[in-house]
């Protein structure tokens, strides 16, 4: 009869599911009861050998295997025998013991403030991973400073661990000692490799416990997750070093020779896990890496189209990864279109990361993109616009002061000489490098009284030498272009030295010399500069007239865009990152009504006079929402812009009401969405109270969290959530976190066997 029922949950028919990280999920059906209904623990707990639920195909020929019942101890479902193991993965939600003050802010309303403390959260954690037992688990977000009393519990339990040496949010590896010991540990960016030996049968085990890169930040991702199978690799090509080693030795030692061969193979054979919060779902780089071996530079994940991911061809050589619950769940998070979200059905693969759709409430739906596009200037040219117009946190004030040293004629638009004159000092400051070798090349060898300058003799016998090699040919061409010589001889060149002999003495110093090689430098690169030119003014082109002037809003937008471009601005997300005052005005016009009532409601509670806010006043929202001064991102946002003010007036700055926008929208920008919401409410503003109970989208649903395996056979997958707590959650509305679940994401959980 079990064998029947368990059959019936493998063979559900495959969901395939729209998906995208930053893109809100609308859960069409709230009250979802996965599994089909049945209850979780009338799943037999026996040794997955002793069940008859071998790994077997469902009814569209892929793999599958058993859905575990959450709850469970992990050690029920094995048997005892040597070659089976089990790995969790859970995201725990940075511990509040002593960091992470802002914890609570990211639970609903009605939980009570203790349940958000850690010592009722650590119970929480501790329950859940002592109650299922992995032989190993990797954590995510532990708190480096206060890890060891955090985690204490791990240790009395008989774990060992490594803990990531860097960043505040850590990754964690904990493993049983009576199972496995450490062999190697790599901290790489925000991701932890370990390769840990099973104690009984003396095979080896890779693990990348990843914590990636949130936001639009696809190609830090596929980095990370590449530079850590990377590392793995480093290991392998190490023992093949060695293992030649042992053989040129002039009298090798056939055991030595034995036991690097041995050591070699057991790292190449070995099995390998990538698992943690990937920060994404979809068909993302990091889903394509590992699948399919490797992400070409022309690829292009759907949700971030103009973005791209890698110069060069990232791959690797360990064979094709499996995504462990889609092989048990029949449903993958790889549709890949973006399009709308297709209803989520009975069966289909549970998400790991539910929380309250506070989108909605906040933002406007996204508007197709209009406007010029990016430039294409590259991030050398745009770094030299930013150096030369003196660029630095690109505010209103430095843009204005730009466009001010650009209009040369003052006439209160840009035109296309004055651009032409802007790009000319731009590549020069860019190659003024090379400019200071060619002076100091072009005087080397003359003897005693160069330091005095050249000759007319000598800087015609420099001319000749420099068309002697190619790259010579192209520096004297940019000099005949620059000075208008037709055939580079010996007349010509008399000719120019009078020309650049400024001060009439017979001799060419360095500061005459340094003037030509700047027109020279213009000459060289005369054809790019024109086409940048072109760039600078195409994206106002109409099929009716070609703009010839700029604006000064349009000429500050093409700085806002070479900005973009310098530091990577992102397009095509729900959520931009904000890098510029420009990002800022577009989050700004996607308020709700709702959210720009409630801005306003909260400003005018603090504001004396209704059209500002004082220093002493916005501090006193700051103890309100944080408690105390100093921290969090509001108030750095605060700090920030009141200081630019105070540059650049005598008066105390205050806050406009514009201000008081941008900083919510820079919050927001950051996935903030919670603190924001709970910052009005605790300021008496109503904010969740506009969000329907009933409504179908009110939960925000990701499939963040993930474990890939290869090398290994998957024999069981572990559900989240038991069929009560699936019904608290999506019938009650009790999202994460909450009083029984002490994070926002869920733990994943299966078992493998090394055969």
């Amino acid at each position: 009869m079990i064998g029947d029922v368990v059959l019936s949950l493998l063979l559900l028919s495959k969901s395939r599911l729209t998906s995208a990280f930053l893109l809100p999920r609308q859960l069409h059906n709230p009250t979802i009861q996965c599994r089909q209904g049945l209850s979780s623990r009338s799943l037999s707990t026996l040794p997955l050998t002793d069940r008859g639920d071998e790994i077997r195909q469902n009814d569209i020929g892929e793999t599958t295997v058993p859905v575990l019942p959450a709850r469970e101890p992990l050690p029920s479902f094995i048997a005892e025998i040597k070659d089976q193991f089990s790995l969790m993965s859970w995201n725990i939600l940075l511990p509040n013991s002593q960091d992470n003050w802002w914890c609570h802010k990211q639970y609903s309303s009605n939980v009570a403030m203790d349940k958000r403390q850690w010592e009722h959260r650590q119970s929480l954690i501790k329950e859940r991973l002592l109650h299922s037992a992995a032989d190993i688990v990797c954590i995510q977000e532990a708190d480096g400073d206060t890890f060891d009393a955090d985690f204490a519990f791990m240790k009395d339990n008989g774990y060992d661990h490594v803990l990531h040496k860097k960043f505040r949010f850590r990754c964690a590896t904990f493993f049983l000692k009576d199972k496995f010991m450490l062999d190697r540990a790599a901290h790489k960016d925000r991701t932890l490799v370990t390769s840990l030996r099973c104690t009984s049968t003396d095979r080896v085990l890779h693990i990348v416990n990843c914590h990636l890169s949130g936001g639009a930040a696809p190609e830090r991702r596929l980095k990370q997750v590449h530079d850590g199978l990377q590392q793995i690799q480093k290991y392998i090509n190490a023992l093949e070093l060695d293992l030649k080693k042992q053989i040129k030795f002039k009298r090798p030692s056939p055991k030595l020779i034995a036991q690097a061969e041995k050591a070699l193979d057991e790292y190449k054979s070995a099995g390998l896990v990538v698992a943690g919060d990937f920060n994404s779902d979809g068909n993302t780089a990091v889903r394509k890496l590992l699948v399919e071996g490797a992400v070409n530079p022309e690829w292009r994940e759907p949700q971030y189209p103009q973005l791209v991911l890698t110069s060069k061809s990232r791959s690797h050589s360990f064979g094709a990864f499996t995504d462990a619950a889609e092989l048990a769940f029949g449903g993958n998070v790889c549709d890949g279109d973006y399009s709308d979200a297709i209803p989520l059905v009975d069966g289909t693969r549970p998400a790991t990361y539910v929380v309250p759709n506070l989108a909605s409430l906040l933002f406007l739906p996204v508007a197709e993109q209009k406007g010029p596009p990016r430039t294409q200037f590259g991030k050398q040219i745009a770094r030299g616009v930013a150096e030369t117009l003196n660029l630095k946190d690109w505010c209103a004030q430095e843009l204005d002061r730009a466009f001010d040293l650009v209009d040369l004629d003052g006439n209160g638009s840009i035109d296309e000489e004055e651009i032409l004159s802007l790009l000319e000092d731009v590549y020069v400051s860019t190659f003024g490098g090379q400019i200071e070798q060619e002076r100091n090349n072009f005087f080397k060898g003359f003897g005693k009284g160069s330091s005095d300058g050249l000759t007319k003799q000598e800087f015609i016998t420099r001319l000749q030498a420099l068309q002697q090699d190619v790259e010579g040919e192209r520096k004297a061409f940019g000099l005949a272009r620059g000075l208008n010589l037709q055939k580079l001889s010996t007349t010509e060149m008399e000719v120019l030295f009078e020309r650049i002999d400024l001060d009439g003495n017979g001799l060419l110093d360095e500061d005459e010399f340094r003037q030509l090689l700047e027109t020279t430098y213009k000459a060289i690169y005369g054809g790019e500069i024109e086409k940048k030119r072109a760039e600078f003014f195409k994206a106002f082109k109409t099929d009716e007239f070609e703009i010839k002037e700029l604006t000064k809003e349009q000429f500050t937008e093409r700085l806002l865009a070479l900005h973009q471009e310098l530091d990577g601005g992102r397009k095509g997300s729900e959520l931009a990152e904000v890098r510029t005052e420009a990002d800022v005005q577009k989050m700004i016009e996607r308020f709700t009504p709702l959210l720009r009532h409630s801005l306003d409601e909260v400003f005018s509670q603090f504001s004396g006079n209704d059209e500002t806010l004082s220093e002493e006043e916005v501090n006193k929202f700051l103890i309100k929402t944080n408690g105390e001064l100093g921290r969090g991102g509001t108030f750095r946002h605060v700090t920030s812009i009141l200081k630019k003010k105070n540059e650049l007036q005598d008066t105390p700055a205050e806050l406009t009401r514009e201000d008081w926008y941008g900083i919510f929208a820079r919050e927001l920008s950051e996935g903030k969405w919670w603190q924001v919401v709970y910052d009005l409410e605790v300021c008496g503003s109503s904010v969740r109270s506009q969000h329907e109970s009933n409504r179908g989208d009110q939960f925000y649903q990701g499939w963040l969290d993930y474990i890939y395996f290869a090398r290994m056979a998957c024999v069981g997958v572990q559900d989240a959530l038991t069929d009560s707590e699936r019904s608290r959650i999506y019938s009650d509305g009790d999202a994460l976190p909450n009083e029984w679940h002490p994070s926002d994401h869920l733990p994943v959980a299966a078992i493998f066997s090394w055969k």
